[in-house]
């Protein structure tokens, strides 16, 4: 590594200045956390966390965190596709030392527009965040192209790029800020077998038919190519200054790591059981986190891992975000699997699966039944006009229609 410490400034609800909030320093041996004494003595400091994650309670005490940072901090990093530029940008550097980049690297040199309420900077007494500048979609596509192709960039196109390595996910992608307005810009991959922009886009359109909170998207062209823009959620824009929400992602409330998630070992039922705990009004999320699961059966996106779901955490309650990454994976098999678990059967994807633990989501079987019908009508009745409507090509509409979309696999008997 080459820091071995970053203190954390937090924007408190409400507020839109930082305040310090604690450091995160690697040891000789740990990585350990500790909240600042000037943030412990403030009158509306909050937990970063729920009281059953780490960090969830307001403590002088050292928090020992693992190599990953596991925790609210590590969802303030990169995911694969910003790490994957921050790496070549360093690989790149003039004069660069053989030091690897560690854990609290990637925290330190993300944006200071990052996902969520939180920054890191080596200061602990003035709020100084790296230097970026937001760069228009055309240059930031040019940029991210070029890096999925393994291309060289110049210093235009890599400090346009950099301005958006906070935002997570593997897929090319980076944030956008133009007229006010906060934007994660998602990009096709030379790698994609289909039209995988218009893809999201219809499956983000059908679940809002569907019934479900999801982030706003729009489908933009540039340079000739299709770009899926989706509107912040995590930014509250005002006559009074722009508000950052606390994100907390479903893999750091249910105490996963990237391993775990990958391995799917996490849970849309525990999920269920900590929205019952600590949700704001958990008959409204419990139903909600229902329909997005049976949504995802339906449609075949098998990406519904613990990273794409997360909440905002106000130091009291949680609120389900906006649904975001609602997008069908084609495949040729008939049956799949989940990334998280859904019912009895494990991460079974049917929908007799989805309806065997419904009491978890705070509903009864006659309740669950009469929604799955639902989303299934909707689906059965839109599907065709939706991605069409987003520009999908026939082609790739057929590849859908094979197994992807209301497989056969996923269908049962209630009665």
């Amino acid at each position: 590594m080459i820091s071995d410490q970053a203190y954390l400034w937090f924007y408190l609800p409400g507020e839109t200045e930082p305040v310090v909030c604690g450091i995160v320093a690697f040891d000789g041996q740990d990585h350990v956390f500790r909240y600042a004494r000037s943030y412990l003595q403030r009158d509306n400091a909050i937990p970063l966390a729920p009281p059953n994650c780490v960090l969830g309670f307001l403590s002088g005490e050292e928090y020992i965190l693992d190599e990953e940072l596991n925790s609210a901090i590590r969802d303030a990093s990169p995911d694969a596709w910003g790490r994957n530029v921050m790496l070549r940008e360093h690989a790149n550097a003039p004069g660069r030392n053989d030091d690897e980049l560690g854990e609290i690297d990637f925290l330190l040199r993300a944006g200071p527009d990052r996902i969520g309420a939180l920054d890191a900077t080596d200061s602990p007494s003035q709020y100084l965040p790296k230097t970026s500048q937001a760069a228009p979609l055309e240059e930031l596509l040019e940029a991210a192209d070029r890096i999925d192709q393994g291309k060289p960039l110049d210093d235009r196109l890599d400090a346009a790029l950099n301005h958006g390595t906070s935002v997570g996910g593997a897929r090319p992608k980076a944030l956008l800020h133009e007229n006010g307005e906060y934007w994660i810009a998602k990009f096709s991959s030379s790698r994609d077998a289909a039209d995988m922009v218009g893809i999201e886009g219809g499956g983000m359109a059908l679940a809002k038919l569907a019934g479900i909170n999801v982030a706003e998207t729009r489908i933009v062209e540039s340079l000739n190519k299709r770009v899926i823009l989706v509107r912040r959620f995590d930014r509250e824009v005002t006559s009074g200054g722009v508000y950052r929400r606390h994100m907390i992602s479903a893999m750091t409330l249910l105490g996963l790591d990237e391993y775990a998630v990958r391995a799917g070992y996490s849970s849309y039922l525990d999920l269920a059981d900590l929205l019952r705990q600590y949700a704001r009004d958990f008959r409204s999320d419990g139903e909600e986190l229902f329909r997005r699961m049976v949504l995802n059966i339906l449609i075949g996106n098998v990406d519904d891992h613990a990273r794409n779901h997360a909440c905002f955490w106000d130091g009291h309650f949680l609120d389900l975000t906006p649904a975001y990454d609602v997008c069908p994976q084609p495949r040729a098999g008939m049956s799949a699997d989940q990334a998280m678990i859904v019912g009895n059967w494990g991460r079974q994807s049917n929908l007799q699966n989805a309806v065997s633990a419904c009491e978890r989501f705070g509903l009864s079987f006659d309740e669950a039944k009469e929604l799955v019908d639902e989303i299934t009508a909707t689906v059965r009745n839109n599907w065709e006009k939706v991605f069409a409507d987003s520009g999908v090509p026939e082609g790739d509409l057929q590849y859908l229609s094979q197994a992807t979309l209301l497989g056969e696999s996923v269908f049962y008997d209630l009665e």
